[in-house]
């Protein structure tokens, strides 16, 4: 197998999101640019220069109609979820490229290719929730965590934690994790907010009204969607993020190797 360059990796990443892009526009499913990859477009107008990777979220209803519908005519491209496989362990979808394999340096393997995320945004009741899911997202790495490139005391504390998560699987969790998000239906609380993946913590809990509508905005020489409240949603979560950070922290966070199966 040949290793993907990250020129490949960036260019693999923008036909994903083109074909989901795409798919959302002529179903009318709602979806926009998430985190990293919306700051990018406000920013950028593309990738941020160091990251490596595309999110995209969309309102609860529409994230599951997502689920149940996508299909890529080629099937060059594949969704994987909790919904359709009971080796996948997270609580968000994936659409990745099945000509590509993935392996992450710090989690055992789910079954996935180069990749972008796809998240829900789910209605928020209270910190409770929010608390829940972040406790939750502890457990599934611990789950999921390899002893190799971890401390000694992470890895003393990974191997008891596995000791006790023996009787659960990692979709186990998931599941459950997917059930405590979407507790509260979108739009039945004043507050919502992308809470699936346990790493923004309160932050997440914003006026739903910010993901009601959409505007085009350009990535990467193409017009994506972008909630109509971005600034207010990317301000709650990194406060200035125009402001470009130290030279020290302009490195990405994740931490994998691609490749080429068939080459």
């Amino acid at each position: 197998m040949k290793e993907i360059t990250l020129k490949e990796l960036k260019e693999i990443q923008l036909g994903i999101l083109q074909n989901v892009a795409d798919f959302c526009d002529k179903h009318e499913i709602r979806y926009f640019l998430a985190y990293g990859t919306l700051i990018g477009a406000i920013r950028h107008n593309g990738f941020i220069p160091w990251d490596d990777d595309i999110d995209i979220a969309m309102p609860r209803p529409d994230f599951e109609r997502f689920i149940r519908t996508y299909k890529d005519d080629s099937s060059l491209y594949q969704l994987v979820s909790v919904y359709n496989s009971k080796q996948y362990g997270l609580p968000f979808a994936k659409v990745h490229d099945t000509r590509t394999s993935l392996h992450e340096t710090l989690y055992k393997q789910d079954i996935y290719g180069v990749y972008i995320d796809v998240f829900p945004i789910d209605g928020i009741k209270n910190k409770f929730q929010i608390e829940t899911i972040v406790f939750l997202t502890k457990v599934l790495h611990t789950k999921k965590a390899n002893f190799s490139n971890r401390t000694f005391f992470k890895e003393v504390i990974n191997f008891f934690g596995k000791i006790i998560l023996i009787p659960f699987s990692v979709n186990n969790i998931a599941t459950f994790m997917d059930k405590i998000c979407k507790r509260y239906p979108y739009g039945s609380t004043p507050y919502a907010g992308e809470i699936s993946d346990g790493l923004v913590g309160g932050r997440a809990m914003v006026n739903y009204e910010l993901f009601e509508d959409t505007l085009p905005h350009e990535f990467e020489g193409r017009k994506y969607n972008v909630p109509i409240g971005y600034d207010k949603w990317l301000r709650s979560i990194y406060g200035d993020y125009m402001q470009l950070p130290p030279i020290e922290k302009r490195k990405t966070l994740h931490v994998f190797t691609a490749w080429w199966k068939n080459i």
